[in-house]
């Protein structure tokens, strides 16, 4: 009902009410919602009783204030509607309290017109009405006799009426206790993994930091230096680790994923680790360094001594490996003095093999000038008791060499296999007896000097060049030979040398004949590689005269001379211009034109000067 209906007590009206025999048996529909009641059979005397008394109500004329401030109230359904009230006991203006329930207070219209018969309550389940809901609890049967009496009996015949709690309750599952006692380390870990996590990181980094002080390791398959590596990776976990604290409770999925990104940092550290100490150990690098190793007569040199060494040359990347491995194997103190000529591909049994044969050959210490040909380092070998010229020709056309870019060489093409890419340099020959092996040695060596000042990124800087000038199929071999014609034109001058490239390169795209017309050119003995036009006469020293035939159109079949390290970059990374002509004077001063014309101009000037060469 929305609001408590008032009344005032009056015995005589309800000594002219019906007598009606109230069934004590519990109602169970009692607080069942009216809006449900559609069978009049389903209802039981207390319900009849109370509409009847409703009705009465609404005629009664209300006398005194303080009988309207009256609430009224149900009646318990075990009340006898015979007993007498005496009104003497309650005085006029004391409100008679409420007991009836709070949900009580809503009434339905449809129920106080809806006329009812007085039908016997059954006991059948098919009638029993639906529980009512109190402020959104479902009241049950259960609820309905707990909240009221503890056991009842029947009135009619006695016997004891039996409670049975709902199916639901009886297979409901109680909540789990947590074992009390030892906890496992299993459920110790998942309630604080974050902190064993944290700790297993900054162990990692100790442990690795700790291994690489010790001993000296080179993070050589990542590119980059040790210490780098180092504070790199304990940077990022450490930033890694503090974003996670801050994103716990906030951003949980941020939180995640940052964790597994430090735990993948932990593992690939680890995994670095040992995938370079696996490689320096069977001799697995990126790329082939051959060292002139010497051990001392005077016999100082312990393993520790030698594994240094060794690291300082560039043989291996991990001495304290070295070291623990030479103590496994009882290779300490039978190390031999010697010559030694070691390379980045042994592995460390090979190494350790030839440090204990000893060598005591001689070397000879020798100089390869720069812009040298084959032939002049032929003549140098055999001076100085290396190998003779059939020896090298032999092992520099027949033997291999593990080199990437050796199989870009024309072999049929160029004059000689491997002009151009001996790099000049000082060098220790073994020269105790000249063979064709010390040729190879000697060979190897010089090959190695020039894969060592080749950038790391050749492929792409050749595919650059390649790109500008619309030449799909362009080689390292083609850009080397362009080189050599650098190193002769420029004498090493980084700067000019790009310029002069690029020089080049625009004769190769521009309308005119693609001749690169570099004067150097006329004079190496194979006319294959002249880039002239036209015939040329030079008179010589003697005063006598020679004439050069003209040469050929575009990129030659390869380099003329031996390449610096400027010669080499400066052809794989030329300057952006769009000169076409250049010329040098005595002081080797550069002159650059894009005509012809301009270019004539500059050679009458330096004339007039005396500045011409």
């Amino acid at each position: 009902m929305d609001e408590k209906k008032e009344f005032s007590f009056r015995p005589d009206e309800v000594e002219e009410a019906e007598s009606t025999e109230i069934d004590r048996n519990y109602n169970f529909d009692l607080f069942t919602p009216r809006e449900k009641k559609t069978d009049s059979d389903s209802l039981d005397t207390e319900v009849k009783l109370r509409r009847e008394t409703a009705k009465r109500e609404k005629k009664v004329t209300r006398k005194k204030p303080s009988e309207e401030k009256v609430a009224s109230s149900a009646l318990p359904t075990d009340i006898d509607t015979d007993v007498e009230f005496d009104t003497n006991t309650q005085p006029d203006n004391q409100p008679v309290l409420d007991t009836a329930p709070e949900t009580e207070s809503v009434p339905n219209p449809e129920l106080e017109t809806e006329p009812v018969t007085n039908v016997e309550p059954t006991s059948d389940a098919s009638t029993k009405p639906e529980p009512e809901k109190i402020q959104g609890i479902e009241l049950d049967d259960d609820f309905q006799i707990g909240s009221m009496i503890a056991k009842t009996t029947d009135v009619s015949n006695n016997a004891p009426v039996e409670r049975k709690r709902p199916a639901s309750k009886l297979t409901a599952k109680r909540p789990a206790r947590k074992r009390e006692g030892k906890v496992g380390f299993g459920e110790y870990f998942l309630a604080h993994k974050a902190k064993f996590i944290t700790v297993l990181v900054l162990a990692a980094i100790a442990i690795i930091g700790i291994i690489s002080v010790f001993s000296d390791m080179r993070m050589d398959i990542f590119g980059f230096t040790n210490n780098t590596a180092m504070m790199l990776i304990l940077i990022l976990a450490v930033v890694l680790m503090v974003l996670c604290s801050f994103t716990k409770d906030r951003h949980r999925v941020i939180h995640a994923f940052l964790w597994v990104f430090v735990i993948l940092i932990v593992a690939g550290s680890f995994a670095a680790f040992a995938l370079s100490g696996v490689c320096d150990f069977f001799g697995i690098s990126r790329g082939r360094t051959i060292s002139d190793f010497t051990i001392p007569e005077d016999g100082n040199w312990g393993t520790a001594k030698i594994a240094d060494e060794l690291y300082e040359e560039g043989i291996i990347n991990h001495p304290m490996l070295f070291r623990i491995y030479s103590k496994i194997k009882g290779n300490d103190g039978s190390y031999q003095w010697g010559n030694y000529e070691l390379n980045s591909e042994m592995d460390y049994g090979t190494i350790m093999y030839n440090l204990k044969q000893g060598n005591h050959a001689e070397t000879v210490q020798v100089r390869i000038p720069e812009r040298a040909n084959v032939e002049t380092i032929i003549s140098i070998l055999e001076e100085n008791g290396v190998c003779t010229r059939d020896q090298f020709i032999t092992a520099m056309e027949d033997m291999e060499y593990k080199y990437s870019w050796i199989n870009q060489i024309p072999e049929n093409s160029v004059r000689y296999r491997f002009e151009g890419y001996l790099y000049p340099d000082t060098y220790n020959f073994y020269a105790d007896e000249p063979s064709v092996n010390n040729a190879k040695r000697a060979i190897d060596k010089m090959l190695n000097g020039f894969d060592s000042h080749l950038p790391e990124n050749w492929k792409t800087l050749v595919k650059s060049v390649g790109e500008r000038l619309g030449k799909t199929d362009m080689t390292l071999n083609d850009c080397m030979a362009i080189g050599s014609i650098l190193e002769l034109e420029a004498s090493g001058n980084y700067k000019e040398m790009q310029n002069v490239a690029s020089v080049f390169y625009n004769r190769l795209t521009w309308s005119e004949p693609k001749f690169l017309g570099s004067t150097p050119t006329y004079y190496y003995p194979d006319n294959r590689y002249n880039t002239n036009a036209g015939p040329m006469t030079v008179t010589n020293e003697d005063g006598t005269k020679k004439t050069y035939p003209a040469g050929s159109e575009g990129i030659p079949p390869g380099p003329q001379c031996s390449l610096t390290e400027a010669s080499i970059l400066a052809c794989l990374q030329p300057s952006n211009t769009s000169y076409t002509y250049f010329v040098t004077d005595k002081d080797m001063n550069f002159y650059y034109n894009k005509s012809y014309t301009a270019h004539l101009n500059t050679i009458a000037k330096l004339r007039r000067e005396g500045k011409w060469a």
